[in-house]
């Protein structure tokens, strides 16, 4: 019993906060993490700003085994559909196994404010299950912001706020999910380099210092890298485009639990416009 409470607590330290805020795609996974300035159907779960920028219709999916534990799978999959004002984005999020389980689903809307600014809003339903019987099930509401600015053609900054309203999950000991706040710089160099850096705070966890670098030693060939603070873990993958459809590969690395590998697929309908995806 005591081994089942510590695998319980294992759960809870390392995926608490997984379904609800976690990044997706692996191409921010290589990036240490870092996502919130990046712009592309992945918007619709790491900051909904970026929707804005987004002119076509897109679709993709992400999966990750966290430490090479099944009980530990995180997948993901998101919709983003523009429309006249702005781009709507539906995403869905789940992590772990039959006895203990999160998800979220969000529907959000992100529009361009100005041609270089983009705003973005999230309403998020969020399940938990924990056991079939002992423990049971609990769920909420909450809501997400997202701020995104093209400073420059190189420059680009991003703010993005989760459960800014504290949303309470259940009422024994007034427990209430954790908010989280980010800020986000990215610096392109030129069409084949770019660097990002993030800082992220949440409610009980210190703030972790992420980034990475993109590197594009060919035409839609990418090669990344780049570490996180809190955890410590290096990152790392490749990525390749073929017209609509991008493939991304990355693993992150922890020195004590080892290898998080993710994968990431997502397809753009038509022909990409790039005065708003660029």
């Amino acid at each position: 019993m005591k081994k089942i409470i510590l695998f319980i607590s294992f759960l809870g330290t390392v995926g608490g906060t997984i379904a609800q805020n976690s990044q997706i795609g692996a191409r921010a996974a290589a990036l240490g993490g870092a996502s919130i300035t990046l712009s592309d159907v992945y918007s619709a779960q790491n900051n909904q700003a970026g929707l804005g920028f987004v002119a076509n219709t897109s679709v993709g999916a992400y999966y990750e085994n966290r430490f090479l534990l099944k009980q530990l799978n995180y997948s993901s999959f998101v919709g983003a559909l523009p429309i006249k004002k702005g781009t709507f984005g539906l995403t869905y999020t789940g992590f772990g196994y039959s006895a203990f389980k999160q998800s979220k689903f969000g529907m959000g809307y992100g529009m361009k404010l100005s041609d270089n600014f983009s705003a973005g809003v999230q309403l998020n339903y969020l399940s938990y299950r924990i056991g079939d019987a002992f423990y049971g099930k609990a769920s909420t509401f909450c809501v997400e912001l997202g701020l995104q600015g093209k400073l420059s053609k190189n420059v680009i900054v991003a703010a993005h706020v989760y459960n800014p309203n504290r949303a309470k999950i259940t009422e024994y000991n007034n427990e209430k999910i954790p908010s989280q706040l980010k800020f986000g710089l990215q610096y392109i160099f030129s069409k084949q380099l770019m660097i990002i850096a993030e800082a992220e705070k949440g409610s009980y966890t210190n703030v972790n210092f992420k980034g990475g670098v993109e590197y594009a030693p060919a035409k839609e060939f990418y090669l990344r890298v780049g570490m996180s603070s809190y955890p410590v873990q290096a990152a790392f993958g490749v990525g390749v485009k073929y017209e609509g459809l991008k493939f991304d590969l990355s693993s992150a690395y922890h020195n004590v639990l080892g290898f998080s590998p993710q994968v990431g697929l997502s397809y753009v309908f038509g022909k990409e416009k790039e005065s708003k995806d660029k």
